[in-house]
Order: C-alpha cells, then structure tokens, then sequence
C-alpha cells in the first residue's frame, strides 16, 4: 500500500469515529473530570512520598 492509500484509509477511520462520537452532558463531564483529577492527585502523591523517601536515605547515608 502507498502512502496515499493509507492516509485516505487512516482519514475514514477518523470521520467514522466523529460521526457516532457525541458532546457529554454536563454529569458525564463532571464525572470524568473528578476522576482525571483524582488520577493526578494520586500520581503527584505517590511521586510525592518516593521523594521523600529518597531524601531519608540520601541524609541516613551521609
């Protein structure tokens, strides 16, 4: 397959999935940006406490 080809391919695939894709409504909105905010809390926390963690051993070694 040519580049052409495939790019026309890649195109239809991406009007079908706009085609049957729809807005949230404001609940299914509200929901999705607690748990994505959730998620990132969560990451910052763990990321957080490994820090810590590496600064206790860095000063227990010194």
């Amino acid at each position: 397959m040519n580049f052409i080809s495939k790019l026309k391919r890649k195109l239809k695939q991406y009007r079908r999935v706009i085609s049957i894709s729809r807005k949230p409504n404001r609940d299914e909105f509200i929901s999705t940006l607690k748990i994505s905010g959730l998620g990132v809390v969560l990451i910052g926390a763990v990321g957080f406490l490994i820090q810590l963690v590496y600064q206790f051993i860095i000063r227990s070694l010194l």
